[in-house]
């Protein structure tokens, strides 16, 4: 036998290529490789899937939050102002049949100055003339308000908010009027006052500084006539929106999220909401183009993470497949299997094999795959469990609360907030901080009954779920966890007490957001009430 015959250990030159045949071990190199860049590809695939349907929600959702946030403050803040108007039309209208127009001025001045947001304030009869005003300008020019907002206010005789307009500065102003009668019921004329939206002070009492805003992600106001009057544009301010399906329906007065495609063909998930007191409407958009943007970094960022691990892994199985033959068939079975139903497919007993490189394959194969599955376990508990306590995270409480919400379920929310944790924080230093969490976590989660719900939602605050309690279980609940905590003593023995704000749903209100704020005002009241107390 030649060398050359020994190496090939007696076979017959060609015996692994036969013509028109695929040789074993090419099927099934080829077939382990195609395996691993499938199962790459799918778990990609259904990541991005899943990943963009979450985003898409979670942007939806908080575009319509913002937008019904803002709107609700515009709305707060027309009709305070609106209000301011009205508490003084009374005394006005007595001082007019006496001519005393001198204390006619000083109500002007006192409905300006108390208000804060009124560039000036009038009174004008029933002829449209004005009769007394007090302004910030030092001009006091009446030709700054509009003539045709002014004869509206009159017709109307009426409470009302007039369209914007531009006065002759170019500024955006809206007129808040409210009529005088006389004690007999007669029609005397307005008190009117103009708001320039663009006022610093306007601004931020309407809507606030857009932080973060970018071309791809911000709000926007309209008026009752589709014109903007509020954009991160000023340019575009006063400009009107034309043949926007979502205008129209902030206009009809609708209130909800959707997702659109402008007249140059970018797509947007927005959330819009009205403003009852005006018709104005507040709209918050983001570019689907900045989620896609987002994920893509997220896949390249992955696929940087796993090529050198996928390249050495194809290389191993590359040279294995020299010496492997029918048990690859199987375990490459296995793996299409298992990449096309991860969570159906038991992982098999691996018995041991004649072959040692196959046998320990098949073992590292299925250890990689349970270990996978075991981490994906793991990082599905690591997302809604709080690292520092163990306990359930803001993620998993607003998953109970919207699964309480949504099967109607009736149930108590009590938000407890540790009293002075930042003086523990810099007194003691942040280690002794996080072990007073640590203790109160442990206090309460063996205070709390089967079937309730514990956890940190932030900070130095905890948020329980009390499902199916009345009024006085609630507040039973809540003192029993006050008490606990005030009576058990941490390792460092450092005295802690809690303040706690309880809702309860339906009786308060039925929305998680509404049910938050309740609880908030009622811990506010707790701590300025003393602390160490429960308040409903």
């Amino acid at each position: 036998m030649t060398v050359s015959e020994r190496r090939r250990g007696g076979r017959e030159p060609g015996f692994f290529r036969k013509k028109g045949r695929i040789s074993l071990r090419a099927l099934f190199s080829g077939l382990v490789v195609l395996t691993f860049l499938l199962t790459l590809v799918i778990t990609l695939f259904a990541s991005y899937r899943s990943e963009k349907e979450l985003l898409t929600d979670r942007v939806l959702n908080n575009n319509h939050s913002e937008s019904q946030r803002i709107a609700q403050t515009m709305n707060m803040f027309f009709l305070s102002i609106q209000n301011s108007l009205g508490a003084f039309t009374g005394e006005i209208s007595e001082l007019i049949p006496e001519g005393r127009w001198d204390r006619i001025g000083e109500e002007l001045r006192q409905i300006q100055e108390s208000s804060g947001y009124f560039e000036s304030v009038f009174l004008a009869g029933t002829d449209g003339k004005i009769r007394e005003m007090h302004s910030l300008r030092a001009d006091g020019d009446f030709g700054k308000i509009d003539s045709e907002a002014m004869e509206s206010a009159l017709q109307r005789s009426l409470p009302g908010i007039s369209i914007s307009y531009r006065d002759g500065d170019g500024e955006i102003v809206v007129l808040i009027s409210e009529p005088v009668y006389s004690p007999k019921g007669i029609y005397m004329g307005t008190v009117g006052g103009t708001v320039r939206l663009q006022d610093p002070a306007v601004l931020g009492s309407l809507f606030g500084a857009q932080s973060g805003a970018t071309a791809d992600s911000y709000y926007y106001v309209v008026d009752d006539e589709g014109k903007l009057i509020y954009h991160p544009d000023k340019n575009r301010i006063g400009e009107e929106i034309p043949d926007s399906p979502v205008v129209e329906r902030v206009l009809r007065g609708e209130s909800g999220k959707a997702q659109f495609v402008d007249p140059e063909g970018r797509a947007f998930m927005i959330g819009y909401a009205s403003v009852p007191a005006n018709g104005w409407g507040v709209v918050t958009q983001t570019a689907n183009s900045l989620l896609n943007q987002q994920q893509m970094e997220q896949i390249r960022g992955t696929l940087v993470a796993v090529l050198l691990p996928f390249l050495i892994l194809v290389a191993g199985t590359l040279f294995l497949a020299r010496r492997l033959a029918a048990p690859f068939v199987a375990l490459a079975n296995f793996v299409v299997r298992a990449a096309d139903r991860p969570r159906e497919v038991a992982i098999p007993d691996v018995s041991r094999h004649w072959n040692r490189e196959a046998d320990l394959l098949n073992r590292a194969v299925m250890l990689s795959v349970g270990e996978m599955r075991r981490q994906n376990l793991d990082l599905t508990d690591f997302a809604l469990r709080d690292a520092l306590t163990g306990l359930p995270n803001r993620r998993a409480l607003d998953e109970a609360m919207e699964k309480l919400e949504s099967d109607n379920r009736p149930f108590s929310l009590l938000l407890i907030d540790i009293d002075r944790f930042k003086s523990v924080n810099d007194r003691y230093g942040h280690a002794a901080g996080d072990e007073v969490l640590r203790s109160v976590a442990r206090t309460l989660e063996k205070a709390i009954e089967s079937g309730d719900m514990c956890g940190r939602y932030g900070g130095e605050e905890f948020v329980v779920l009390l499902p199916g309690r009345n009024l006085p279980e609630t507040y039973e609940a809540a003192e029993r966890f006050r008490l606990a905590v005030a009576a058990h003593e941490n390792s460092l023995h450092i005295p802690v007490t809690l303040s706690i704000g309880a809702s309860i749903a339906p009786q308060q209100a039925t929305r998680t957001e509404d049910l938050f704020e309740i609880a908030d005002r009622a811990l506010y009241r707790a701590k300025e009430g003393g602390r160490n107390r429960v308040v409903m």
